[in-house]
């Protein structure tokens, strides 16, 4: 009797969950080419491209789960962004305005309150580039907020005959150099972000033409069944899945998607087009 061969998975991500398929179904791991878009065909079914004379139709996992599509998520994020550096361009004019006409100061003194302060504060990753990068933020980030504070103090301390040129010097270091490199950061934040977050990767299966697309590829390995699903009440919301899986390497449960709905739906979708 022929020894079973006994293939590794391929651990990927789909919104920040662990999946699996096991290498055996798989052919090829592409980054998301560029693809032309199918007429009529459903919301999951988001492409088709040309690879090695083949043309490869994609069903997109996070439509398929029920989640937002990550070029949504991108443009979401990208907005988000644009937001945070308005409120720091209002964030000046408002300095501006308590210098020159005095009254108090409305906004934020604090970094870590307002809405760029607590999103840095709870976004995490552990891709290095993205962490280096928003590093940079924090000092600029940190001395514009402290201007609030240090023309206040410039209110209330400084002699007549000093206090307009210390509070033209704390308006021109916020105004003048902070913020230009404040949002000069946030617009690579997105270009960054654009390039390695939210970098799609494709999967074709073997032997058919078609490909499940994935938000990034996490690493290749052996796996240990924790369970079955069979008998799992969830199973029937989501039959792509099958068992459970856990890794020594990773944390975390891994879904196992099921290579037989698979197969079988992309038979279905075939006799669509």
């Amino acid at each position: 009797m022929e020894k079973e061969i006994k293939c590794p998975y391929i651990i990927f991500k789909i919104a920040g969950s662990l999946y699996c398929i096991n290498s055996k179904y798989i052919s090829t791991i592409l980054q998301l080419p560029e693809y032309s878009t199918i007429p009529a065909a459903p919301a999951n079914i988001t492409g088709m491209f040309k690879y090695r004379d083949k043309v490869i139709n994609m069903m997109d996992l996070r439509i398929t789960f029920g989640l937002k599509p990550i070029s949504e998520e991108c443009r979401d994020f990208e907005l988000m962004i644009d937001a945070r550096k308005q409120d720091h361009i209002n964030w000046v004019s408002e300095l501006e305005r308590f210098i020159k006409d005095g009254g108090s100061f409305n906004l934020a003194r604090d970094p870590h309150q307002c809405a760029l302060g607590k999103w840095y504060d709870h976004f995490t990753t552990d891709n290095t580039a993205v962490t280096n990068h928003l590093k940079k933020i924090e000092e600029p980030h940190e001395k514009l907020h402290k201007a609030a504070e240090e023309a206040d103090n410039c209110k209330r301390d400084c002699q007549n005959c000093q206090e307009s040129e210390c509070l033209r010097k704390v308006l021109a270091c916020a105004k003048d150099e902070c913020m230009p490199v404040i949002l000069k950061l946030l617009d690579q934040t997105k270009d960054l972000f654009r390039s390695t977050i939210y970098k799609e990767m494709v999967l074709i299966l073997d032997e058919i033409q078609w490909g499940i697309v994935v938000d990034e590829i996490v690493a290749v390995e052996d796996l240990e069944v924790i369970s079955k699903r069979h008998e799992d009440p969830m199973i029937n919301h989501c039959s792509y899945l099958g068992r459970v899986m856990e890794s020594e390497k990773q944390k975390g449960l891994i879904f196992e998607l099921n290579p037989e709905t698979l197969l079988a739906k992309f038979k279905d979708l075939e006799s669509m087009f």
